[in-house]
């Protein structure tokens, strides 16, 4: 039986930082993405976003300066460029942890970005619908979207509010459910 861990809370509060850490942990268990912030190197300025795999490879998916019109705020998303990563993982991702239950699939993060792309969408489910996948995922705190208040409340999933006083001990705490 897989465990389904999802990992909500503010905008802040940590989220991608424990994920990375969990991927530290789990060392070579662990495939999957997280996304994060691109910054202006002069002004500091949050730009836009990056997909960032486990196995190294990078891209920026949404930005200040992209003309799109999947808009999240003042960002413009590529959901072409973040599926060109994404997809192919997720489903290699699959693959492997069906094969090898001690693989651990790693999304950071199941949000309104992300979810512009339909076969993202599909694969999402595809894994929190497999009993047989270890899955940890980081979801919004609001429902953006119809996939994220259905996972979230599927039975069986484990939840874990991130916040200041409990994420510095969260990963440690996760990586132990996958034992």
């Amino acid at each position: 039986m897989g465990t389904k861990v999802l990992i909500t809370g503010e905008p802040g509060s940590g989220k991608t930082t424990a994920i990375k850490k969990i991927v530290e942990k789990l060392g070579n268990r662990a495939i999957g993405f997280w996304t994060e912030e691109v910054r202006d190197p002069k002004t500091k300025k949050r730009t836009g976003f990056r997909i960032i795999t486990t196995d190294g490879k990078k891209k920026i998916f949404a930005s200040k300066i992209f003309t799109s019109k999947k808009l999240v705020g003042s960002y413009g998303v590529n959901v072409k460029y973040f599926e060109e990563i994404a997809l192919p993982l997720l489903e290699r991702a699959i693959n492997e942890a069906r094969k090898d239950r001690r693989k651990v699939i790693v999304i950071d993060e199941i949000g309104k970005m992300e979810l512009f792309s339909k076969p993202f969408r599909e694969l999402v489910r595809e894994i929190f619908y497999d009993d047989r996948l270890n899955v940890v995922a980081t979801i919004p705190i609001r429902d953006v979207h119809k996939v994220v208040s259905e996972i979230r409340r599927l039975p069986g999933v484990i939840h874990i509010h991130l916040d200041k006083a409990n994420r510095d001990f969260i990963p440690d705490e996760v990586v132990q459910l996958f034992q």
